[in-house]
């Protein structure tokens, strides 16, 4: 239940205190997963990883350009760009899906994404950077199951 309280206030302070993007904020760049610092809860088994992602987020157009590659050598599985609106957009990573995604910038270090799936919410993840700006760290989790939650750690990449 708290969990849901927290959601609900994330979401209402970012639509009071929600901020554009600037290049200089601490949370874009290119990360690089620490598989050892990196859980794949989802299942509930705490697992492994079994690649080193990489995460790239740039400022693009008042919002973020998201890029995911599963390994330092792979194309990109995903690269899509949202504005920090709050609002629900078509999520391009599921064509023909009813799948949207809704993204706030609280604050230079934190972003915080809602994922719904026919009009539900199906997936939180919050975005956030160390205060010396060299360690990302995104935590998601099903609403349905929001004891089992992804938990991946970055360093900052070249």
């Amino acid at each position: 239940m708290r969990k849901y309280v927290f959601g609900a206030c994330l979401v209402l302070a970012a639509s009071a205190f929600g901020q554009g993007a600037r290049s200089a904020d601490p949370i874009f760049g290119r990360w690089m997963m620490d598989q050892t610092r990196s859980v794949n809860n989802r299942n509930g088994d705490h697992a492994k990883f079994p690649t080193q992602h990489v995460r790239i987020l740039a400022p693009e157009a008042g919002g973020v350009r998201n890029t995911l590659a599963d390994s330092p050598t792979s194309s990109p599985t995903y690269s899509y760009a949202a504005p920090f609106d709050g609002k629900d957009h078509p999520d391009s990573r599921t064509p023909g899906k009813d799948q949207t995604l809704a993204h706030w910038h609280l604050a230079p270090d934190l972003i915080v994404r809602l994922q719904k799936t026919d009009g539900k919410a199906s997936e939180w993840v919050i975005y956030t950077v160390s205060s010396d700006g060299k360690t990302f760290t995104s935590i998601s989790w099903a609403p349905s199951k929001p004891d089992l939650q992804d938990v991946q750690v970055f360093t900052r990449g070249n």
